[in-house]
């Protein structure tokens, strides 16, 4: 694979389709090696040197080229809001002030969960060109996650990487991940408007406060809860979620009336349902994270009668994995 990934461009299209690396392994050049260590090592500029990244397949040091080890890297700290002078002297390349960053969404706090390789190859229109398609899964010690599709051009002047272009944008997730919680709604009540809309403040104290669900002998007395589901995956623009109660656990179909929703850092969602319900089994409901993806033009009329929602996330307030007899 080494050999086929330092020939010829035209080459190594095949080669690299849809592979898995971690970010920068290794490197090719000495002066990389630091600089990768770190970024592999410690995703979250944390300083323990043991944290790994998360689910990544290891390849032997030289199985990708340095140059696409240096577009990778490149993206990824500019995504995180490293200025570019910072980037060009840990990587031997010239125009990573190209590559744009959201300065409504800040990644800095997140770390590299995937690296899968789309596409290399040379464009016929550009000989000297080397076009690399790649996407990025980022995520954060709290476990938000963000997709991002990138392709860079570049050029290849001894070991140093001109950027040429460089494109980029959000990805839909592939398996979207919630996470569910109940909560006295006097601890959300406590935190005040401005606590409810800063996702780190709204996660500590639900995880602080969080009713433990299908516990034996649950009251049947009803009191004042709060239903909170966390939307983990960035969501792209048009699409919609939301929080469905129902009796069935099957489909999509739920009240949604008195749903509420958060929008944090320009992306992620969070869905909160306030009411008064027992934790007791013979009062037991489902509550359904449902994805709406953005209609699509093309999808014609016939298109609009058929239903995209998924379930992406089932809860059932008394812990049962089938509705209570």
């Amino acid at each position: 694979m080494t050999d086929i990934l330092n020939s010829n461009p035209a080459r190594r299209l095949l080669a690299l389709v849809a592979v898995l690396f971690p970010l920068l392994l290794g490197g090719c050049q000495e002066s990389m090696t630091e600089s990768v260590g770190n970024l592999l090592s410690n995703p979250f500029g944390s300083s323990d040197e043991d944290e790994e990244v998360i689910n990544v397949v290891a390849l032997n040091p030289g199985e990708v080229a340095w140059h696409i080890q240096t577009a990778v890297a490149a993206t990824v700290l500019r995504l995180k809001g490293e200025e570019p002078d910072a980037i060009e002297a840990k990587f031997n390349i010239v125009g990573s002030g190209g590559i744009a960053n959201d300065e409504n969404t800040d990644l800095s706090g997140f770390g590299v969960e995937k690296v899968q390789l789309n596409d290399f190859f040379t464009p016929e229109d550009a000989p000297g060109i080397n076009r690399l398609g790649a996407t990025l899964v980022l995520v954060e010690p709290a476990g938000r996650r963000v997709g991002i599709s990138f392709v860079a051009d570049y050029e290849l002047s001894g070991d140093q990487v001109i950027l040429q272009g460089h494109q980029w944008g959000y990805m839909r997730a592939e398996n979207p991940l919630v996470e569910t919680y109940i909560v006295p709604t006097a601890a959300i009540e406590k935190m005040g408007e401005d606590g409810v809309r800063d996702y780190t403040t709204l996660r500590t104290q639900v995880l602080l406060n969080a009713v433990a669900a299908g516990a034996p002998g649950a009251s049947e007395d009803m009191s004042d809860l709060t239903i909170v589901t966390f939307f983990m995956d960035h969501l792209l623009h048009g699409d919609k979620v939301e929080l469905r109660i129902s009796d069935v656990k099957d489909g999509p179909e739920g009240y949604h009336d008195d749903s509420r929703y958060i929008l944090h850092d320009n992306g992620w969602v969070t869905g909160i349902v306030p009411g008064q319900f027992s934790l007791a089994a013979e009062n037991a409901f489902w509550v359904k994270a449902v994805f709406i993806p953005k209609k699509r033009e093309n999808d014609g009329f016939f298109g609009g009668l058929l239903s995209s929602e998924q379930v992406i996330g089932l809860y059932n307030t008394a812990n049962l994995t089938t509705p209570a007899s």
